[in-house]
This record gives structure tokens, sequence and C-alpha cells, in this order.
């Protein structure tokens, strides 16, 4: 197989810091490999390692790079990494700064809690459509995360924190994107929106979940959404009566690699832990308002000084 990418995506978030891993594979014509990268607020850290280090249990749901496990059940991995090209300091959670440095040894042990999941597939009738650019999955809006994560000497533990867990498959990234997730009282929401390329034609799409209170409230193309804004630190999206409107309110972000035709070769910039707000309105009524300094954003990097 060539031109593939398969990778999961795991948030943390505690009251010490935030962080985000993600171990994938990558395949092409020209190179096969597998990868870990680890984001703070303050730094993105990559790893790469060769394609017979990689071993994946779909059914089970855990995945090996080298030494270093990858599950529904929790993360437990130790490497040295090198700070990603144009990423800024390496990871320093605290409230000081340090000298950026080019490698960092990267080691975390940390136990998930129940997980809890969307009721069907977030691609909807998309999921079977053979060929898609990029397959998205929503494997859990909230979980609990216990443990540690240490970066060199320094250290942030995770003690009834919260948890995010998403999946992406495919060739490439989308050419122009936007993804957001934030965790609420009692909840949590997640929200992206793309240009899609489908049967020669381009459009833009759009996905997004709100778990609160026991309901789940769900917006997709499928079900009749629009994006009528993606950009300048916008995103907006109108379902019938309701509309979902999300303001990033500061610039950055750190530089990940992110596949392009299955090699690691295109950046991307996502910021940990930003300043955002979210609203859900159903006619006048509102029915969700969050201003928050702890959302994820991940987006182009054409979007740069935009979001």
């Amino acid at each position: 197989m060539s031109d593939y990418f398969y990778g999961w995506y795991f948030r943390c978030q505690g009251k010490e810091g935030s962080f985000a891993v993600i171990p994938a594979v990558h395949l092409s014509s020209g190179k096969n490999s597998c990868s870990v990268q680890v984001i703070t607020g303050s730094g993105s850290l990559y790893r790469e390692f060769p394609i017979a280090k990689f071993r994946i249990d779909r059914k089970k749901g855990i995945m090996r790079i080298g030494d270093n496990l990858f599950s529904r059940r929790g993360i437990c991995f130790d490497f040295e990494a090198i700070l990603s090209e144009g990423a800024g300091h390496v990871v320093h959670m605290g409230d000081g700064r340090k000298p950026a440095s080019s490698k960092a040894r990267v080691r975390g042990c940390l136990h998930f809690g129940g997980f809890s999941e969307p009721k069907y597939d977030i691609m909807g009738p998309f999921a079977l459509i053979p060929g898609m650019e990029c397959r998205h999955t929503v494997y859990s809006m909230r979980h609990t995360v216990d443990g540690e994560l240490r970066i060199n000497d320094e250290k942030v533990r995770f003690q009834n924190g919260l948890g995010y867990m998403e999946g992406d498959s495919g060739t490439s990234f989308p050419e122009r994107y936007i993804w957001t997730q934030h965790f609420l009282p009692e909840g949590s929401i997640m929200v992206a929106a793309a240009s899609i390329p489908l049967a020669g034609a381009r459009f833009t799409g759009a996905i997004g979940l709100l778990f609160r209170e026991g309901r789940e409230y769900r917006f997709a193309t499928y079900l009749g959404a629009s994006v009528e804004r993606l950009g300048d630190g916008e995103l907006l999206i109108r379902q019938g009566r309701y509309r979902l409107h999300v303001r990033f309110l500061e610039p950055g972000g750190n530089v990940l690699k992110a596949p392009d035709s299955g090699r690691m070769t295109r950046r991307i910039r996502e910021n940990i832990a930003c300043r955002a707000e979210y609203r859900l309105t159903c006619g006048n009524k509102v029915l969700l308002y969050a201003s928050t300094d702890r959302a994820a954003a991940e987006y182009d990097e054409k979007e740069e000084d935009k979001c």
C-alpha cells in the first residue's frame, strides 16, 4: 500500500498543564515509517521510527511504536525526540521560560477511564465512500486521565484530569481546515470544517459534536450543515435553526508535521491551550456560551496569522 497514513490523537488536560500525543504510521512510494509527536503549550517534539517498529491491533485498540504503547486504556512512552522546526521553545509547563534545545527525553504513563463515545460514526454516510482524502474518527469525547508526563526534568501530574481521543486516516490532511476541541463542565465539544475534494469537485464540509449533560448535539454536512465562515479566526456553521459560532482570540500555535500523499512533509499549527469562545444558538435562544483559555485549535499554516 502506498500514499497512506493512519494515526491517533490523544489530548490530556489537568490542573498543571495540557498536552497532546500523536502516534502514527505513514506509507508512501518513497518511504515507509512511523512516528510519535508530542505537543504542549510552548513546544512540539517529533520522533520518527523505522516501519518495522510499528504494530497495531485495531480490534483491541492497541498501537505499539517500538517500546511505546498507546491504547484506549492509557498510554506509556519513553523516547528521545527533537524539537519540530519553527516550534519555539522546548516544552516548559510552568510560568517561566527556558532556552530552546533541539532534543528532549519524553516520558509518560497515563491511565484512562471509560470513554464517552459518539452514538455513531462522526463521518456518517461519508465513511462508506472509498478514496476519501481524510477520514476522521472520534473515539472518546471525554474520559478521565491519571498519571504523569515528563519532558527532560519537568513534570506534569494528571489527577482526575480530562482526556479526548480521535483518529485520522487517508492520504493527506485537507488543503484548508480548522479543528477545535474544548472540555466543558459535564461535557465536551469538537468542531471541524475543511475543504474536501470528492469526485473531481471540491466542497467545504463540517463535522461537530457537543456532549453536554448526557445529550449529544451533532453537526454535519450529511445532516444539512453548511459552513458560513471559515478563517480569519472564526468558524460559523448553520444547521437548520442551529448556529454554532467559534472565535479564536489569539494567534500562534506550534508547528506539527502532517501527511501529504502519505509523506510527513506538510506543516500545520496547533495551539493546545488557547483563548476561544463557543456559542450555540437555536433561533433566538442561546443553548451554550463558553469562553476559555484552554481550548485546542489546529489549522492549516496558511491560517497562522488569523487563528
